[in-house]
């Protein structure tokens, strides 16, 4: 088995393939890649199967150094990556030889970058899934000096490829996100929600993003608990909404309000804290027939 070596780790750095699903009813979130689109990039670039194992890298600052030769991909956040000391591009396919090293630099547009190999990172898998999900103590957050392993095949896939520009987002143009509004909601709300330009929070992370607002929805009154689906706006009493994330709790009493399109919401994931978004309905049917193209080019389940 062959290796990177982490000389350096990012202030998160963690496995992530597509997700633990089917274990929601004993308390376990599902995981998975915050950005799902880029995840998907990196592995499809490799031709890889879209739950080969990632790492995703958060805010930067880190880098690795290849034992043997290697192909990798790099998506997500622009974090200025170099191989020793040449530039190389993102969202792109690159080799590296036996003793070169990685480089990523803070992020400069977004938050997280998914670094996938040719063929996957070897991960232990916990009930099916090598996602690690640090708040219900499934795997942990990578370290300097630890040794990723990997099969050594570095064969060429027809070229160093990239991903085409018009999939490639800007993260810095971020300003409305498509939202399913919920069925019979209070049309005054419905209007408010709309309208209210909402500041992404600095409290956010993997569970959930938090949103303030200079005048707050009005509060809702709670619901006896139930499941919670990816990409959910709960109304908590404070009237500042939270969306749900991949490592979001399983169940909740908070009102809901909508849920993010599956498709607008790895933008909402790589917007940086105070990022002012507004929301823009969408619907169902127009938002589905979307993922359903995303899930088929991926080919995800």
């Amino acid at each position: 088995m062959s290796r990177l070596t982490i000389i350096r780790a990012a202030p998160a750095m963690q496995f992530q393939d597509l997700g633990r699903f089917g274990h929601s009813h004993m308390g376990l979130s599902q995981g998975g890649p915050i950005d799902l689109h880029a995840h998907c990039w990196a592995n499809y670039l490799l031709e890889n199967d879209a739950n080969a194992t990632t790492i995703e890298i958060s805010y930067g600052n880190c880098a690795l150094r290849a034992e043997v030769d290697c192909l990798i991909a790099l998506t997500g956040a622009e974090m200025n990556a170099r191989i020793d000391s040449k530039p190389v591009t993102n969202w792109s396919c690159h080799f590296i030889k036996k003793g070169q090293t990685l480089q990523l630099n803070y992020a400069k547009k977004g938050i997280h970058t998914y670094l996938a190999i040719q063929h996957g990172f070897q991960a232990p898998k916990v009930l099916g899934s090598s996602s690690t999900v640090v708040r219900n103590q499934i795997g942990e957050l990578l370290k300097s000096e630890t040794q990723i392993g990997y099969s050594y095949n570095a064969k060429s896939n027809g070229g160093l490829k990239r991903t085409p520009s018009q999939y490639i987002p800007d993260y810095d143009s971020i300003k409305e996100l498509r939202v399913i509004l919920t069925d019979g909601q209070d049309s005054e709300l419905t209007d408010l929600i709309i309208k209210t330009n909402f500041t992404i929070s600095q409290q956010s992370n993997r569970m959930g993003i938090n949103l303030t607002a200079d005048q707050p929805l009005p509060p809702l009154s709670g619901i006896i608990s139930e499941g919670i689906s990816l990409g959910a706006i709960q109304l908590p009493p404070s009237g500042n909404p939270i969306v749900l994330l991949n490592d979001r709790q399983t169940q909740g009493g908070y009102a809901k309000i909508g849920i993010i399109a599956r498709i607008d919401l790895p933008l909402l994931t790589q917007a940086r804290p105070n990022t002012i978004i507004q929301f823009k309905p969408i619907s169902l049917n127009q938002a589905t027939q979307e993922w359903v193209e995303f899930v088929k080019f991926f080919q995800l389940f």
